[in-house]
């Protein structure tokens, strides 16, 4: 019995884990698609650096200015 229990733990803990892990992929991302690049409404940054400051106020982690790049491309082609 006490077997069959650390067994269920054990599996409780890896779907945790498993969905935590698809939580951070499935990440939201402010939307930048409808401001003008260095514009007051994007604080006089470009598109891509000012994604990059809202997704660290919103999550206090800082993504390159690459996949900033990405997203805002990703989010004017309406994707």
């Amino acid at each position: 019995m006490r077997l069959s229990l650390w067994i269920v733990l054990a599996l409780v803990a890896v779907s945790i884990l498993a969905l935590g892990g698809s939580q951070a992929y499935a990440q939201t991302y402010p939307q930048v698609a409808g401001l003008e690049a260095f514009s007051p409404a994007a604080d006089y940054m470009s598109l891509p650096g000012y994604l990059r400051w809202q997704v660290f106020v919103e999550q206090g982690t800082w993504i390159s200015y690459a996949e900033a790049a990405e997203i805002v491309k990703s989010q004017q082609a309406g994707g």
